[in-house]
């Protein structure tokens, strides 16, 4: 019996959809509640967590959705976020957190391609 290398194993394919939508449930939250910042504060850590959220984010879609080219699915995830952000009276948009995503989603996609 030849068994599955654990990249293509269904069970971490479907583990990684639930985890992609729970995560992706989760920043949402954060990012539309006020007062809802968490983790480390000094200058920058928004900037490390945007960033850090959306490498975990892209590495989920990428294991769980089995596609190469992410990129603007996940950049207009990062785009909707600050979107919204804007029009909310409690929260700031700002072009700076978008490319902090992008410097998440394109450091796990060089990785991913490297078949980590």
């Amino acid at each position: 019996m030849i068994s599955k290398p654990l990249l293509f194993s269904d069970t971490l394919i479907r583990w990684s959809r639930i985890l992609f939508w729970s995560t992706l449930f989760v920043i949402f939250y954060l990012a539309f509640s006020p007062d809802a910042d968490i983790g480390p504060d000094f200058d920058n850590a928004d900037k490390l967590k945007h960033a850090a959220a959306f490498a975990v984010l892209t590495l989920l879609y990428l294991v769980g959705y089995r596609r190469r080219n992410v990129w603007g699915q996940m950049l207009a995830i990062g785009v909707f976020i600050e979107a919204v952000q804007y029009f909310l009276p409690y929260r700031d948009a700002s072009f700076y957190d978008i490319i902090a995503d992008a410097v998440g989603i394109f450091f796990i996609s060089a990785l991913y391609r490297k078949k980590i």
